[in-house]
């Protein structure tokens, strides 16, 4: 059996259900990054029969009266995360060991029934999906505003990182530009798809911008109304006469987008990464190169036109001084670059970025759209 890339440790007393659950709902996740279980990632009972202490690896502990986690202080020794998941945060004590209690818990939503908030931590903590959960806010004011503004308080309380243009641009802020940046470091994005949402041409840049970053959308569709043919991409949340009280969500209404907006976040950082491995692989080939595979953290293995070893850390969303300390944490003394698209992000933050560049020698910058331009002058690097 090769060496995984990753490895998921199941321990403390899962039911059937919730195991099957959390295997399959990871699966899913991991082959939309075109992770394959066995070569490239493993879930396994506690450690498994393949466990190997130098892959990273994310340990899910399932409280419950009475369970036990002898496997922490190895955990510990090598640095491994632990998930603790109880029924209700009311129970930590009651169902985890004390050695968990100083870990924040994630509590089980029983709406929840296939696990996609623990896999989505899960993945998190492998660095598969990033640590911030950036949800943009697109609608029309005169139509949905009230929906809107309950929506961004909403999810913010469920700590996802909330764009709404009315409170998220400060003052004194360019803010057109800083709305296009903001929308281009989201996972998703949610359309208040109200009767006269295309009718706007802000909506309707915001919703082709978003087409073009490969952003997935989730389109909420107000009692009644049709989704229009050009939003054929987005997935469709339709609502009834009864979801809709005072202009506002209902309870069951704000706990299905938040979940579907869940769902859909691995799905969206997964397609964005490939699309920037497309442009990379497309390019370095063209150039004579050649892609070798695949590392961990999804870093791609590269050979440059002249043979000399390469390795590109693709970046979704807008790169920061934190991608950079990711791109050399490893160790790893091949030549790094990351990998990132430009299109869309501020000038302030393209000139933080050309800063970065000059003043941060051991890894370059690669435009993911202009790749084999910027590849072109990395021979010798």
């Amino acid at each position: 059996m090769p060496v995984p890339l990753y490895q998921c440790l199941i321990f403390g007393k899962p039911t059937l259900q919730q195991f099957e659950a959390l295997n399959a709902t990871i699966m899913k996740s991991m082959e939309d990054f075109g992770l394959k279980l066995g070569d490239h990632f493993t879930i396994t009972d506690g450690y498994g029969d393949h466990f190997v202490e130098t892959t990273p690896a994310v340990a899910l502990f399932f409280g419950a009266p009475g369970a036990t986690f002898p496997e922490h202080a190895n955990l510990l020794r090598l640095s491994i995360p632990v998930i603790p998941l109880v029924s209700h945060l009311h129970n930590v004590s009651a169902e985890l060991p004390e050695c968990l209690w100083p870990i924040n818990a994630l509590a089980l939503n029983t709406g929840d029934s296939n696990l996609v908030k623990p896999a989505g931590s899960a993945l998190q903590c492998l660095g598969l999906l990033p640590a911030q959960r950036r949800v943009f806010v697109s609608y029309r004011r005169s139509d949905s505003r009230d929906a809107a503004v309950q929506l961004f308080e909403e999810l913010s309380a469920r700590q996802f990182d909330v764009f709404l243009d009315t409170h998220s641009v400060g003052v004194a802020k360019n803010f057109q530009a800083m709305l296009w940046h903001r929308l281009c470091d989201s996972d998703v994005v949610v359309m208040l798809d109200t009767p006269g949402f295309f009718d706007s041409r802000w909506t309707r840049a915001e919703w082709g911008r978003a087409t073009d970053k490969h952003i997935s959308m989730l389109q909420v569709l107000w009692p009644g109304h049709k989704p229009s043919r050009f939003s054929a991409l987005a997935t469709p949340l339709q609502l009834d006469e009864d979801d809709l009280v005072d202009k506002c969500f209902t309870d069951a209404v704000v706990e299905a987008i938040a979940l579907r907006v869940e769902v859909l976040r691995s799905k969206s950082v997964a397609v964005r990464h490939a699309n920037i491995a497309g442009h990379l692989r497309s390019s370095i080939e063209r150039l004579g190169g050649k892609v070798e595979g695949v590392g961990q953290r999804r870093t791609i293995l590269l050979n440059m036109p002249s043979g000399a070893p390469l390795v590109a850390h693709p970046s979704v969303g807008v790169p920061t001084a934190v991608t950079l300390h990711e791109a050399v944490r490893e160790g790893d003394e091949r030549p790094a670059v990351v990998v990132y698209d430009h299109v869309g992000l501020s000038d302030d933050w393209m000139t933080h970025l050309e800063w970065l560049g000059t003043n941060f020698k051991p890894v370059k910058w690669i435009r993911s759209r202009q790749a084999g331009w910027d590849l072109s002058e990395l021979e010798g690097i």
